[in-house]
């Protein structure tokens, strides 16, 4: 029989193939018969659309443009979802990719594809399917159509696979024996608790060395890897009961992860003892990657752990301890403070806290120096940077400012703590108030220069008593002999060289009282004349009527050393600074005290002491011997300045200030020997 398109049909299932070959010269169905004769053929469009197969068609580049209704309703898609190249979103992911490129592969070369590959149902269920095309050559052998066909082999697949896995587990079964064999006689040769355990987690088996340890008798399974539990209740009995958790998390991660894992916990040994160890687990794998067992090692660390327990014990017992001293600082009713060895300040106690109104954080590195007086601070780091670098002892006397503001003299000591190299780890220090011992101190000094002058009035009056009244006697006498009628010149003149010489005498006693005054013997040291003012305003500052009175600094910033005796240097700065505040006693005008030092020239030093006082009426005459503006004054004080100012080498000497005030002016030489310079 004649039709314009020829069919030929193959039916498959699970159990017979049966495929549907349309050889046809073009890709359309006839619609209808052409005659009465053909209306009798079977209706193939009909028989394609209805059969059980799942049939399709494709152009020559694999375009698939025809699928049956068999397969749409397995799709559960219309047929515009699948044309072309559509069709692969309903493979399974996992196939798609090898089944696109085995059906690019069969375009290319014409021939037949057959594959298998899982299929997703209408209901969302991949089942596996096999797929068949083949291609329609026309008469010169060129590829006009391809036509396929597929069939689900489902429960075929299924018993494939549990064929293949039933063989997979008797080659792993055969294997695991053969390692377990292997394992067991090597561990039980090891000098140390080993043991191995299923992929799944389940302790299998203890090395002789091992089941020793925990009393297992000679016919326990663990002893001969016939214990098949897999399971973390296998570990279990032999376990502290506090490490159950610990252990049991660390095992997990290794079975969920395949890599080795290690934990210690504590073991019970046969009586029932427990010891540490620490344990290891290494996945051991086949070749092919297959895990087989785990192996694991336990070593012994009772002895450490328990020396790094007291070692934690005795921290905790440090820490307690400290905790305990240091409430202790915090009560102790003196400043208290420690520091780092480069000086940076790292505690201070609750009292220091209290009295200075610094937090500890506000006090922490250098920020304890705002507390300290402006005029003192620079000679306390000075001594507290060279304790430092040396490692000496730290002592030191500052006025500290109190939380209302309030300086008050301290006395700051602070002592190095040492490793046993000898090496500086820290510093602790106290900080004692000293406000009443200066003030003692203070009046202590000033009743001893009280004392110091009444003595020298006396020594003085005693010395030149003697030859004063020879001197009244003699000169009265010659009066007398002068009277007379007639005047009696021999006697006169016997009177005259009497008295002189009780006048030579009594210049002698005064020779001698100023020598004592000019110290002309004394020792010279190299200092610096900032210390020197310094402690001066420090020592005039004791006295309370003194210690409001402003002072301005100005000083150059390099000042060249001096080589003078510290001693009498002070005591010249003390009487020139208390004279000029005493000038402004009772001043109308806000009182102004200005201290100006200067290298005056490469050999002299230039220092001057200004207020804006009254002034002095005769620069000169101010510095004679008992010469004095001051109601109560003895006028020594300037005579003796004068005089320990040029024993020096120096000069001493005053004027008035164009605006008021006057002006003391101190020129020392500058040691030819040590050209040393002070950085301020």
């Amino acid at each position: 029989m004649q039709f314009q398109q020829n069919y030929s049909i193959l039916i498959a299932d699970e159990d017979r193939q049966t495929s549907i070959a349309l050889a046809a010269s073009c890709p359309h169905l006839p619609p209808q018969a052409e005659n009465d004769d053909k209306a009798g053929e079977p209706d193939f469009r009909e028989i394609i659309e209805s059969s059980p197969a799942l049939i399709h068609t494709g152009r020559p580049d694999g375009y698939l443009d025809f699928f049956n209704r068999t397969w749409l309703d397995f799709i559960g898609q219309p047929l515009g979802s699948l044309l072309g190249w559509k069709w692969t979103s309903y493979i399974h992911p996992e196939d798609v990719q090898a089944f696109a490129q085995k059906w690019r592969e069969s375009i290319a070369t014409g021939e037949p594809f057959e594959e298998t590959a899982r299929i997703r149902r209408a209901d969302g269920e991949y089942r596996w399917m096999l797929l068949h095309h083949f291609a329609l050559r026309d008469g010169d052998g060129r590829i006009i159509k391809w036509n396929g066909s597929s069939i689900e082999v489902q429960h075929r697949k299924q018993a494939e696979e549990q064929q293949r896995w039933s063989t997979q587990e008797q080659q792993r079964s055969t294997l695991y024996l053969a390692e377990a064999q292997r394992l067991q006689s090597t561990l039980n040769v090891i000098p140390a608790h080993a043991w191995y355990a299923l992929p799944s987690g389940g302790l299998t088996f203890l090395n002789k060395e091992a089941a020793d340890y925990g009393g297992l008798p000679k016919d326990h399974p663990l002893r001969s890897g016939v214990d098949t539990r897999a399971d973390w209740d296998s570990h279990i009995p032999f376990l502290h009961p506090d490490d159950h958790e610990e252990a049991r998390r660390v095992w997990s991660t290794c079975l969920r992860t395949g890599r080795a894992g290690e934990v210690s916990f504590r073991v019970r040994n046969a009586e029932g003892e427990y010891r540490w160890f620490l344990s290891r687990a290494e996945p051991l794998q086949a070749s092919d990657g297959t895990l087989l067992y785990w192996i694991g090692v336990n070593h012994y660390i009772d002895d450490a752990k328990r020396a790094e327990q007291a070692l934690q014990r005795s921290e905790a017992e440090l820490r307690r301890s400290e905790k305990e001293l240091r409430e202790v600082i915090d009560t102790i009713p003196t400043m208290a403070w420690s520091a780092l060895p480069d000086g940076s300040n790292a505690y201070v106690n609750k009292r220091f806290v209290e009295y200075s109104g610094l937090s500890a954080v506000q006090a922490a590195g250098s920020g304890w120096q705002v507390a300290i007086h402006p005029d003192d601070l620079q000679q306390h780091l000075s001594k507290w940077i060279a304790s430092v670098a040396t490692g000496q002892p730290h002592e030191s006397e500052v006025r500290f400012r109190r939380a209302d503001g309030q300086h008050r003299w301290h006395l700051d000591r602070g002592v190095p703590l040492r490793d046993e190299d000898g090496n500086i780890v820290k510093w602790y220090g106290v900080v004692t108030d000293i406000e009443e011992r200066k003030q003692a101190e203070f009046y202590l000094a000033k009743a001893s220069r009280l004392t110091t002058v009444a003595e020298l009035s006396a020594s003085i009056a005693h010395e030149l008593n003697q030859p004063l009244m020879s001197v009244l006697a003699n000169a009265q006498a010659g009066k007398r002999w002068m009277a007379a009628n007639p005047p009696n010149l021999l006697e006169t003149n016997s009177s005259i060289e009497r008295i002189i010489r009780d006048a030579r005498a009594a210049d002698e006693v005064m020779q001698h009282i100023r020598g004592l005054f000019k110290h002309e013997s004394f020792e010279k040291q190299q200092v610096s004349i900032r210390d020197v003012l310094n402690e001066a305003v420090r020592f005039l500052h004791r006295d309370p009527r003194q210690q409001y009175v402003p002072i301005d600094w100005q000083l150059d910033e390099h000042i060249p050393m001096v080589s003078v005796d510290r001693t009498q240097i002070h005591q010249v700065f003390i009487n020139l600074l208390s004279n000029a505040i005493e000038a402004l006693e009772g001043s109308q005008i806000s009182p102004q005290i200005v201290v100006r030092a200067s290298a005056k020239d490469q050999n002299q030093m230039l220092i001057q002491v200004i207020d804006n006082g009254p002034g002095v009426a005769d620069q000169e005459k101010i510095f004679d011997a008992f010469v004095t503006t001051k109601k109560n004054g003895m006028g020594i004080g300037l005579a003796v300045s004068r005089s320990i100012v040029e024993a020096h080498g120096g000069r001493l000497w005053a004027e008035n200030n164009p605006t008021g005030g006057a002006k003391f002016n101190v020129t020392l030489p500058v040691s030819p020997v040590i050209q040393a310079f002070e950085v301020s």
